[in-house]
């Protein structure tokens, strides 16, 4: 099982720099966690679109955005004879207000320039209950402006999570518990103001890490215009095996 980083900051990509979006590879079967704008970038369109999954955490166009690109893509690659099993979406069910519901009837009515297959979710019908390949794969939700959902995969006794968007959230601990990588969002440094609880700060995500007693943490979710290293540095006060999240990088998990 290998990961491939295709994008690590937010809301917007700078110069090599992209969206939200990690590939899972295990064999024949790919899954993409979030297709942000500029993840197709990096995708391989020749031999990557074949058995893809994309199971989007959230309905922000910075995890989602990526997805225009590539339906166009898949449409021309089918008619041209090159793909012949449609992508599978996977995208939550949104159902707060009108202005999340955009987003949401955007995608569900995507249009027919597209080699899609689109399925809803949400924790419910999907937790413990979705398989990809070998890969089990289950959903917590977390606290967020919008429905957005944390995502554990499971494949041979490896454990790999991933945030999504969130605020901070100890109850989080229950899905990143003893995961040998979590791959958490980590939008701001001290110092830096938000409002509200949308979002973790670098030493933050380090908590969450410690107290689940992960393995690993890769930080992701950057402000683009900020060095990655602030981040790192801030984290490892917490929690020392910190990384982050670089374009292009591949790890192999199990």
């Amino acid at each position: 099982m290998e990961l491939q980083i295709l994008g690590s900051v937010a809301p917007f990509c700078r110069l090599d720099k992209n969206c939200p979006g990690f590939l899972v590879t295990d064999g024949l079967n790919k899954i993409l966690l979030d297709c942000g704008p500029g993840v197709p970038r990096l995708i391989d369109m020749e031999t990557m679109l074949e058995n893809l999954n994309i199971i989007i955490t959230h309905l922000h166009k910075d995890h989602y955005g990526g997805l225009l690109e590539l339906g166009y893509a898949s449409h021309v690659y089918h008619n041209l004879g090159y793909l012949k099993q449609k992508i599978n979406i996977y995208i939550p069910k949104e159902y707060k207000i009108s202005a999340d519901l955009y987003d949401y009837n955007y995608l569900i009515n995507f249009g027919e320039e597209q080699y899609f297959d689109l399925k809803i979710y949400n924790e419910y019908n999907c937790n413990r209950n979705l398989k990809i390949g070998d890969i089990n794969i289950s959903f917590k939700k977390t606290k967020h402006n919008i429905t957005s959902y944390a995502i554990k995969l499971e494949y041979n006794g490896y454990k790999l999570c991933y945030s999504g968007d969130t605020g901070y959230d100890e109850s989080l601990c229950e899905i990143f518990s003893n995961a040998d990588l979590l791959i958490c969002e980590s939008t701001f440094l001290r110092g830096q103001h938000q409002k509200g609880n949308n979002h973790l700060y670098a030493y933050e995500a380090a908590k969450l890490a410690k107290l689940s007693n992960v393995k690993q943490l890769m930080l992701t979710h950057f402000w683009p215009t900020i060095d990655k290293k602030l981040y790192r540095k801030e984290a490892r006060e917490i929690f020392k095996n910190t990384i982050v999240a670089e374009e292009g990088k591949k790890l192999i998990l199990k």
